[in-house]
C-alpha cells in the first residue's frame, strides 16, 4: 500500500515497474459509542425568565469579564504518502454535497478534517504535518501550520469557513500526496514542539500503513513491508519467503517495518504529556499489530481491541475524527486560566443561554480553576450540541 522507496531499481533489475498491491478491507469494529438516552433539546436546562446573559453589562448591575479556557492543542500528523491516493469506499450512509465527494483517501481525510474544525476550531489550538516532504525521501514532513488559534464562533455560527480554516485546508489539498511513511521522524521532530505547547495536547496520527523509512535498519521477510504485502513483481516474482524484497538489490531496507523507532517516538510523546490517537485508513489492516502498539503507548487507546480506530470507508472516517475531535475540543471537564475574583458571582452560559449550577445536571467547581459539567448539562457537550460554552464572571452565581 506504499511508494516504494527505490523502486526505481527495478526496470533495471526486473524490467518493469512495481505495481501496487491491495490489501482486503476487513469490517470495521465499533466507533465511539453513542450516549444511552438522547440529550435534551438546547434551552431546556434553565426556566424562562431568569437571569443573568453573557453580555458584557448584565442585569445584576455588575460589570461582567469573561473567564478564558484553557485552549486544548490538536495537532494533525497527517500521511501524505504515495498510497494515500488510492480510492477509499464512500460507505452505505455517505451524503456529501455535489462537488465535495472524496474520491481519494487524502481527500476523505482533508474533507473530515475541514468539517471537523468548521465546528470546533474557535474552541482549540490547532496545526499539522505532512509526512514526507517529498517522493524517494525519508523526513520529517512539512510543518503546514504551526499550533494556533482557529477562527472566531462567529463563522461556526454561520455555517462559513473563517480566513484560518480556509488558509489550513488550502495548505493540505495543494499536496499531491508521494513518497513513503516516515512516522518516527515525523513524531520525533514534534515531542520538543508539542511538549513546550502546554496541558492538554493530542496528536492525531493517521496513517493508511505501516511505518517505514529507516535507513539504519536491516530486516528479514518477516518485516520486510513488501514481503507482508505480498507485492508482485512480476508473474512468477512475488516478495515472499523465498524472496527478500528489503534487500540492497530490490527495494532496500528503507522499506523494513520501522515498529520499534515509531514506539520510540510515541513513547517520548507519551512522557513529554502529550497523548497520540492512531487512527487506521483502509489499506492498513496489515499492520494492525503495530498501529496498536502505537495506540496503547500513545495513552488515548480504544478500550476493546483493535485500539487504534480502524476505518474502512470516508463515512467511518468523518464519524471518527468528528467524535474523537469533539472529545479533545470541549470535555465536561473545563480548565480556565486563572481562577475567578469570586467563585460565587460566577455563571455558566451554553450558546448564550444560562445554564445553573448543580452536582446532577449543571455544573460545580471542583478546585478554583476547574468546573465539572454534570449530567444533562454534560451530555449536550457531549453530542456536540454546544458550539460555544461562556464562563462569566460579576453575577450571583444561579443555583438549581
Amino acid at each position: 500500500m506504499r511508494h516504494w522507496l527505490g523502486r526505481a531499481l527495478l526496470p533495471t533489475i526486473l524490467g518493469l515497474a512495481c505495481p501496487n498491491c491491495a490489501c482486503q478491507a476487513e469490517e470495521r469494529p465499533p466507533l465511539a459509542a453513542a450516549p444511552s438516552t438522547a440529550p435534551p433539546e438546547p434551552g431546556s436546562l434553565v426556566e424562562p425568565g431568569e437571569a443573568p446573559t453573557p453580555a458584557t453589562m448584565s442585569p445584576c448591575g455588575a460589570t461582567t469579564a469573561k473567564l478564558e479556557f484553557v485552549r486544548p492543542n490538536l495537532y494533525f500528523a497527517i500521511d501524505a504518502s504515495g498510497s494515500m491516493t488510492e480510492g477509499i469506499p464512500l460507505g452505505e450512509g455517505a451524503n456529501y454535497e455535489p462537488g465535495a465527494v472524496p474520491y481519494s483517501r487524502y481527500a476523505a481525510l482533508a474533507l473530515a478534517i475541514q468539517n471537523l474544525l468548521a465546528r470546533v476550531g474557535h474552541r482549540v489550538n490547532y496545526g499539522a504535518t505532512l509526512f514526507p516532504r517529498g517522493a524517494d525521501t525519508c523526513d520529517a514532513g512539512e510543518e503546514i501550520r504551526t499550533l494556533g488559534a482557529g477562527d472566531d464562533v462567529s463563522f461556526a455560527l454561520s455555517g462559513e469557513l473563517g480566513p484560518e480554516l480556509r488558509s489550513f485546508m488550502f495548505y493540505i489539498r495543494r499536496r499531491a500526496p508521494q513518497g513513503a511513511t516516515p512516522v518516527a521522524l515525523a513524531l520525533e521532530a514534534l515531542v520538543s514542539p508539542m511538549a513546550a505547547a502546554g496541558p492538554n495536547t493530542y496528536v492525531f496520527l493517521v496513517t493508511d500503513g505501516g511505518p517505514n523509512c529507516n535507513t539504519s535498519l536491516r530486516c528479514g521477510v518477516d518485516a520486510c513491508m513488501p514481503n507482508l504485502e505480498k507485492l508482485r513483481l512480476t508473474a512468477e516474482l512475488v516478495c515472499d519467503d523465498s524472496l527478500n524484497c528489503c534487500d540492497e538489490s530490490l527495494f532496500g531496507p528503507a522499506n523494513c517495518l520501522d515498529a520499534e523507532g515509531s514506539l520510540e517516538a510515541v513513547r517520548r510523546l507519551a512522557t513529554a504529556g502529550v497523548k497520540t490517537i492512531v487512527i487506521g485508513m483502509s489499506g492498513s489492516e496489515i499492520y494492525a499489530d503495530v498501529l496498536d502498539q502505537l495506540a496503547v503507548a500513545g495513552g488515548a487507546p480504544r478500550a476493546e481491541a483493535p485500539h487504534y480506530y480502524r476505518v474502512g470507508d470516508a463515512e467511518a472516517l468523518q464519524a471518527t475524527v468528528s467524535a474523537l475531535g469533539l472529545t479533545v475540543a470541549m470535555s465536561c471537564t473545563i480548565q480556565l486560566s486563572e481562577a475567578p475574583p469570586d467563585p460565587a458571582l460566577v455563571n455558566l452560559f451554553f450558546d448564550g443561554e444560562l445554564v445553573p449550577s448543580d452536582p446532577v445536571d449543571g455544573w460545580t467547581f471542583a478546585d478554583e480553576r476547574t468546573v465539572v459539567v454534570q449530567g444533562a448539562a454534560c451530555a449536550l457537550i457531549e453530542a456536540g450540541q454546544v458550539l460555544q460554552a461562556d464562563l462569566i464572571a460579576g453575577c450571583p452565581i444561579v443555583i438549581r
